[in-house]
Order: structure tokens, then C-alpha cells, then sequence
């Protein structure tokens, strides 16, 4: 784990190591391969793909009594695990809804209208990702879109009993058993047998990512995400202790993960480092956590609390944690964070699984300009104009004024010709 100390340098690693990005042509064409060929191909290119990359012959969709049959395979505990997320994650989707809405003459509003088709993104991995399919469908489901298909890879014809219930719990119409660039591809031009999609969510690995990018336009994504990422604000009178526990729980996620903290004394940092070492001994997931850490791990010192709450805008970090109590107190001022978790109770691990709102967050620095996956994402914003007579007399001569220096006679006739209309000439 790296210790940078200092405004200065802190600022000068951020820009030139942790937000530097490269762009691999490589990745783009192979992408763009598979794409094009889903696209001519269509099911014959996804027998081939998921067989090539998964090793995978299953049929593509599961059936209502292959889901059904599934609820036998799980636990109890399991069961009332799954309904207390999905339970949390309702009421707080509910609570974020926007309504339709006119105004009192009745000629301005917007209809809210959720879409048709989604696709929720499951990512395959060594382990069944239960809380992505319950993050990524609840809120869909909230929005009022009409069909949700949730799709994720089964390398070797594996299908994960917790996944397929979890997902069918939330409120999945359909469930699929493909994953990776072929699939979003699939589902972004429809094929015989997968439905053609309005819009695709959740994360996953670089190629997904990258697919996405490709195919935004003749689909809508909520985001492109990158590895995650978790940034702890602590101070010396904070536990050492909670702050290593918390930091690898994040770079247990993928060796690509990137643990980050943020303290006021080099002396803190060094208890958290010596934390880490103890509590990783023994863990199963033991060597990511440690290549983790090697290649993104970093602690700033920082003591000023007006510069660790300027590097924390700047890093923009998909979760912020903050324990120390002189920042809790400030929280309003980190603009830039996919999603806050204050005091040493709320540890990010809630929000991965049970807190309320979707852990599918911004990444790499896009907390700038981007939010956690919400229920507005699934919604479309239509605006409604419904003028009377009386507000097109008072609007026409500006109307005419502008159109015509804008050079556009045609706009300013049809609004003259309304307003003829209007007061009966």
C-alpha cells in the first residue's frame, strides 16, 4: 500500500496515476468483432460464442419451471436474506419515484413513462453476484418497466440456484443464461430468441464495459464502470481496526479493486497497513486481496480538512466512507462520491448488499458527472405543452422576434399563422 503525503503530491498521483487511462485499440476491435458478428449471425453467432467462452451448449432462456424448481435448491436463511434487501431496497426506490406533474392553467407538464424492456447485466465470476441481480431488477421493477430480463454467464453449463431465485424474488420476467459482449450485443438488436432491449444496466468486466460503449445509441446503458473502488476518510482517533477490515473487503472484490485511504497522520496509516497484513491471514481470497493492494492500494496523508475534502472531490470515488468525526460533520461539501457512508456503523459492505439504494455506483472518477443506479434511469421524461389561445397572443411576437433572428421565416409564419387563428383574423 502506497503512502503519499501531502497536498501536492497527492494531487499529482491522482492525475497522473490513479485517473490516467489508456485506451486499447486491441480491446475496441475485438469488441467490435464480436458485435458484428452477433449482428449478421444473430443465435448461430451465440451458439458459437458461448460455447468459445464459456464452454456453454444450455438452452439461452430458462423456463418458468427450470426458475421454479430452483427455489428447492436454496436455504431458508437464504430466502429471508434475499426478501429483507429486496424489502430495503423497495422502500427506498419508492421513496426516489418522480410523478407526472402539470400546472394549474393546464398547459405546461411531463409525463413520467418507464420503459418498455431493460436488461439487467449479471457478471459471472467465482462466485453467483445474488445482490447485483436484486440491485439492478428492484429498481427497474419500481420504475413500472414493463419486462425485465436478467441475463448472466453459466460457464460450463453451471446455473446458480441463488442467483436465479434472487433475481426471479425481485422481480425478473425473464432470465437468460448468456454473458459477455455477445450477449449485450444480443440483446441491443434482438435475435430470434432474445428479446430486443430499450435499455441495459449493471456492471462488469472490461469487454462489457466496453461493449457498451460501442452500442450506446442503439441502446441505452446507465453507465460505464470500471474495477471498484472504496475511499476511507479516517483521522488518528478513529479504529484502526474497522478501517483495515472495511478497505479489504473492497480489494477482496478483484486484484483490479482499488482500496483507498485518506488520514491526517502517517502514523495512523502505518497501524491500518500493519491491520491489513494480520486480518488478511487466512482469508480465502487472501492472494487478491494482497495483489490488491500492491497495485492500487494507497493511504494520503493529508491534515488539513479543507484539502482532504478537495482530494476527496478529486478522486471522486465510487463509495466514500467517512469515519472521522470533524468530516462527518461536513459531508454536505464531498459533492463527488457515488454514494456516502457516514460513522463507523455504516460500512460499505451494508450498501453492497442490504442498505437500501443499488451498489451499482460510478467508477473511476465518473462520480463527477454520475450517479447510482436509481429508478430515474428507468424512466423517460417527456415534456408536455398544451398552449390556449390567450397564451399564444401573449408568447407570438417573441416567438416571431427570435425565429427571425435565427434567419428561419418559416418558423416565424407558423407562429404568426397561430396567432390569427387566435384572435380571429
Amino acid at each position: 500500500m502506497k503512502k503519499i503525503i501531502g497536498k501536492i503530491e497527492s494531487k499529482k498521483y491522482v492525475e497522473n496515476d490513479l485517473r490516467s487511462s489508456s485506451k486499447s485499440t486491441d480491446l475496441e476491435f475485438r469488441c467490435n468483432e464480436i458485435i458484428d458478428e452477433v449482428r449478421k449471425n444473430k443465435d448461430k453467432a451465440l451458439i458459437f460464442f458461448n460455447q468459445e467462452f464459456d464452454n456453454s451448449k444450455r438452452e439461452f432462456e430458462l423456463t418458468e419451471v427450470e426458475i421454479e424448481s430452483m427455489f428447492s435448491k436454496v436455504d431458508k436463511d437464504f430466502l429471508k436474506s434475499v426478501e429483507k434487501s429486496i424489502s430495503r431496497s423497495e422502500d427506498f426506490h419508492i421513496n426516489s419515484k418522480p410523478q407526472s406533474w402539470i400546472n394549474d392553467s393546464g398547459s405546461l407538464g411531463e409525463n413520467i413513462i418507464p420503459l418498455d424492456r431493460v436488461l439487467c447485466y449479471v457478471p459471472g465470476g467465482t462466485a453467483p453476484l445474488v445482490s447485483t441481480a436484486i440491485m439492478t431488477v428492484v429498481p427497474a421493477r419500481i420504475a413500472g418497466v414493463k419486462e425485465i430480463c436478467v441475463t448472466s454467464p453459466t460457464p460450463n453449463d453451471e446455473v446458480s440456484p441463488e442467483l436465479i431465485v434472487a433475481a426471479k424474488m425481485a422481480g425478473a420476467n425473464r432470465i437468460f443464461c448468456l454473458g459477455g459482449v455477445h450477449a449485450l450485443a444480443a440483446f441491443s438488436f434482438g435475435t430470434n430468441k432474445i428479446p430486443k432491449v430499450d435499455f441495459i444496466c449493471g456492471p462488469g468486466n472490461k469487454y462489457v464495459t466496453q461493449a457498451k460503449k460501442i452500442l450506446f445509441g442503439n441502446v441505452g446503458i446507465d453507465g460505464l464502470y470500471g474495477p471498484t473502488e472504496t475511499l476511507i476518510i479516517a483521522d488518528s482517533k478513529s479504529d484502526p481496526d474497522l478501517v483495515a477490515s472495511d478497505l479489504i473487503a473492497q480489494a477482496e472484490h478483484d486484484i483490479e479493486a482499488t482500496p483507498i485511504l485518506i488520514t491526517d497522520k502517517e502514523s495512523f496509516a502505518d497501524l491500518v497497513r500493519k491491520e491489513i497484513v494480520k486480518q488478511t491471514k487466512g482469508l480465502d481470497r487472501s492472494k487478491i486481496i494482497k495483489e490488491s493492494f500492491s497495485r492500487k492500494g494507497v493511504a494520503f496523508i493529508i491534515e488539513d480538512i479543507d484539502e482532504t475534502l478537495e482530494l476527496c472531490n478529486l478522486i471522486a470515488a465510487e463509495h466514500v466512507s467517512v469515519i472521522s468525526k470533524e468530516i462527518k460533520d461536513r459531508y454536505r461539501e464531498i459533492r463527488n462520491a457515488g454514494g456516502l457512508f457516514l460513522g463507523d456503523e455504516s460500512a460499505e459492505v451494508f450498501g453492497d448488499y442490504i442498505a437500501g439504494p443499488s451498489h451499482v455506483m460510478p467508477t473511476g472518477g465518473s462520480a463527477r458527472f454520475g450517479s447510482a443506479l436509481n429508478v430515474r434511469q428507468f424512466i423517460k421524461y417527456q415534456p408536455l405543452i398544451n398552449l390556449s389561445s390567450k397564451e399564444v397572443v401573449e408568447l407570438v411576437d417573441d416567438v416571431v422576434k427570435l425565429a427571425e433572428t435565427e434567419r428561419l421565416q418559416g418558423h416565424a409564419e407558423s407562429a404568426k399563422n397561430r396567432k390569427k387563428k387566435a384572435i380571429g383574423e
